[in-house]
């Protein structure tokens, strides 16, 4: 297994649900963390200054994103792990979507990803740092499996992350960096339960942050698709 002790882990969404979770657990694993944020939901927690980097801002503005990724070289020293998991979503009749909705959940879920995936390669080519055995996780969802009604935007964009993670496998196998895509089902967050209040999650942020964690470390191994489904892995 892979130890995550003094590996720098760069998470988008960090501040929030599955990504603020996720950043609690690789702390207590003896990570860096660099949570990349929109929204910041700390609820006066505080963490320890030497190994986190909280920095606000918006993965579909690239010169944000390579500051903030410049900044946690510069604190840590390197980059070692990038976990797309900043999301939005819109519930709402697919036939009465307009192109506002579309592209604001296109921009964040695809074009954030798109971006974060680019310039983490360079942040460690600029700074002569190695790309071999550096880890990306893109979280996609159950719904970009199968789909669901309703959110059909977010399940195109959910499905885009799985086919750009497998793409990459097989295109930059040349850098030695391991892509993974993390699906989650429903999910007690504040987002699922804005798009779903009459419904009752599956999972906890816990719960799938520690499905992400056995995943890095390689405890958890993703299907033949690239695919680790949280469903099968939480009992």
């Amino acid at each position: 297994m892979i130890s995550l002790n003094n590996k720098t882990i760069f998470i988008t969404g960090g501040g929030t649900g599955i990504g603020l979770a996720s950043a609690e657990k690789f702390i207590k694993e003896g990570a860096n963390v660099v949570i990349f944020t929109k929204t910041l939901e700390l609820n006066g927690k505080k963490y320890p200054i030497q190994k986190t980097l909280i920095i606000q801002g918006d993965v579909t503005k690239r010169t944000e994103v390579r500051k903030a990724m410049e900044e946690g070289i510069k604190k840590f020293g390197s980059l070692d792990i990038l976990i797309n998991n900043a999301g939005v979503a819109k519930r709402e009749n697919f036939l009465e979507t307009n192109e506002k909705d579309w592209d604001f959940v296109i921009d964040v879920n695809v074009k954030g990803i798109f971006i974060c995936i680019q310039e983490f390669i360079k942040a460690l080519k600029k700074d002569s740092l190695k790309t071999e055995g550096k880890i990306i996780v893109n979280i996609s969802s159950g719904a970009g499996i199968y789909g669901v009604d309703e959110i059909a935007v977010y399940s195109a964009t959910k499905a885009a992350v799985i086919n750009i993670t497998q793409g990459l496998n097989e295109e930059l196998k040349n850098l030695g960096i391991k892509f993974v895509t993390v699906c989650p089902g429903s999910t007690d967050t504040k987002m699922f339960k804005g798009l779903f209040p009459e419904e009752k999650p599956y999972h906890t942020p816990e719960q799938v942050a520690g499905v992400i964690y056995k995943t890095i470390t390689g405890e958890i191994k993703p299907d033949e698709r690239l695919i680790v489904d949280v469903f099968h892995h939480i009992h």
